[in-house]
């Protein structure tokens, strides 16, 4: 059965008011091998609420994602 494990996560703030998250996801298989490392990326832009509820946002968006990607590495035993 794989297992997801989280690495590193980078957060960037533009001048124009996007909000971009990087989290790196390291898929591993029974034994602890790498199977795959992709990058999560998840961009948000800011409307006319503060930068602190916009990243809160795209927070939420990426463990939505995260989520998601466990989810379906659970149900097919593996990533395709």
């Amino acid at each position: 059965m794989s297992r997801v494990r989280l690495g590193l996560k980078v957060v960037e703030y533009h001048g124009d008011g996007k909000i971009i998250i990087r989290q790196r996801v390291k898929i591993l298989d029974d034994e602890g091998n790498l199977i795959k490392a992709p990058v999560i990326e998840v961009r948000e832009k800011r409307g006319r609420e503060r930068v602190e509820e916009t990243r809160a946002r795209a927070e939420r968006r990426l463990e939505r994602t995260l989520k998601d990607l466990e989810e379906k590495i659970m149900k097919c035993g593996g990533v395709g």
